[in-house]
């Protein structure tokens, strides 16, 4: 009894019990330390596809500043329309690049290099390729969408809708298989053609399809006549939505064990961008004007996509300004030389400037990231960054005109000359973004 009693008393009991807590933390531990170098590579692997999966969103939630910039660069009679398009054409070729698409732009097979012949419609994938699935789909949504903005005002929607499909399930998958899967014969050729993040894969593919449909599918009606201008009708629209791009193009270049170096020269190359734009057009005409800013700084990350993980931060300022410049003499270019009515000016700002980003990781290249280019001595990636330039304008522009051409043919792809000096929303959408300024004569955008 007088034992029990000693083991019972308070000062003892509370000594017992710190003994016990103690032992039960010091097996937790141990247990753990344990547990997690038994897990080490599967918890890196958690990291790795959630930065993809965040990667992604940024990617996804691009979408909302491409509808918001091109419908601001649109006349409002046609607002409707282009937000129609640059939602939908994400969820088809989504579904493009579901069942086509990610196989050949990724699966192996007896063609591998040229083409993959695996893996339609995500069968027999782990989580793992899911979620690589998902980054990749984003990228392809957006390549499809870049081609609304050159296509705007006179395209017919259920045209629009099949093109979206194919670039997604084909067009764009078969020259990403060749630039971005290990055994893609670009990825091969010579020291391998280096195109981080996808100034070729997704905008100069992008751009060169839209160059083709843009030419296809004619001018809008007044495009260069004397006297007509056909301005865009919200400029608050066109500066949120290169607002969201900005922010959203982070998930473009993060995908890297050098996230910071990337981070910093996406925001370089964008805002050295956007201010060489605007004092080009300020000294060109004494006028401030955003909307060239806005596609300067777009110019700028499209150029500093390809590089972004290569070059050092001086460098990405380089290329910002020269993508300004490019920006703002390749949109006359397009418009005065080439004779193509581009409304967004989506042929300069990923075509062109997709070409310089691909070039400059051979000019610019640090040895970041084990990439080195003339500014460290070495010349070996001159020559697969050229061919990656110009397999992207052949490809890009050849199969899109093939498609365009074909699908004029098979459903006509040009909306009624009625239908488009009334804009589109009505006759295709039965829906205005302005229904209160129906009949008043002052809807911001709509004269011809």
């Amino acid at each position: 009894m007088q034992a029990l009693r000693l083991l019972t008393r308070p000062s003892t009991l509370k000594a017992r019990l710190s003994i016990l807590a103690l032992l039960a933390i010091g097996i937790f531990v141990g247990g753990g330390g344990i547990a997690y170098a038994q897990t080490a590579s599967e918890v890196k692997e958690t990291l790795d596809n959630a930065i993809l999966v965040f990667a992604a969103a940024l990617v996804f939630f691009m979408q909302a500043g491409f509808a918001f910039l091109g419908a601001g660069l649109i006349r409002s009679k046609n607002t409707v329309n282009y937000m129609t398009k640059s939602f939908l054409d994400f969820c088809i070729a989504s579904l493009g690049f579901w069942a086509f698409g990610y196989a050949l732009m990724f699966g192996g097979g007896a063609a591998t290099g040229y083409i993959g012949l695996e893996g339609f419609f995500l069968a027999n994938f782990s989580d793992g390729d899911l979620v690589n699935w998902l980054f990749q789909m984003v990228f392809a949504g957006t390549a499809a969408t870049i081609i609304a903005g050159a296509m705007a005002e006179r395209t017919k929607i259920d045209a629009y809708f099949a093109y979206s499909f194919v670039v997604g399930a084909l067009i764009y998958p078969i020259y990403g298989h060749w630039a971005w899967s290990d055994a893609g014969w670009l990825a091969t050729l010579g020291a391998g053609m280096s195109d981080y993040a996808g100034s070729g894969v997704v905008h100069m593919i992008g751009g060169m399809v839209a160059l083709a449909g843009a030419m296809v599918v004619g001018p809008r009606i007044g495009f260069r006549k004397e006297g007509v201008e056909l301005k865009g009708h919200n400029i608050p629209y066109v500066v949120i939505g290169t607002f969201i791009l900005f922010f959203g193009w982070f998930g473009f270049n993060i995908n890297s064990d050098t996230l910071g170096l990337n981070a910093v020269n996406t925001l370089l190359a964008g805002a050295t961008g956007a201010t060489a734009a605007i004092y080009v057009t300020l000294a060109r005409t004494g006028k401030a004007d955003i909307e060239m800013a806005c596609n300067g700084a777009l110019a700028g990350l499209v150029g500093i996509t390809a590089p972004s993980a290569y070059v050092d931060p001086w460098a990405a300022v380089v290329i910002g300004l020269i993508a300004g410049v490019i920006m703002i003499f390749g949109v006359s270019f397009v418009k005065n030389i080439l004779k193509v009515d581009d409304p967004v000016g989506a042929v300069t700002v990923h075509g062109i400037c997709g070409a310089w980003g691909l070039l400059a990781v051979a000019l610019f290249a640090a040895g970041n990231n084990g990439v080195s280019g003339l500014v460290k001595g070495d010349a070996s990636l001159l020559v697969p960054q050229i061919v990656g330039i110009l397999v992207a304008i052949a490809w890009g522009f050849g199969t899109g005109f093939i498609l365009f051409k074909g699908l004029d043919l098979a459903m006509g792809l040009r909306a009624s000359e009625e239908e488009e000096m009334e804009g589109l929303d009505m006759p295709e959408h039965g829906a205005l973004a302005y229904p209160e300024l129906q009949g008043l004569g002052s809807a911001p955008g709509t004269d011809d």
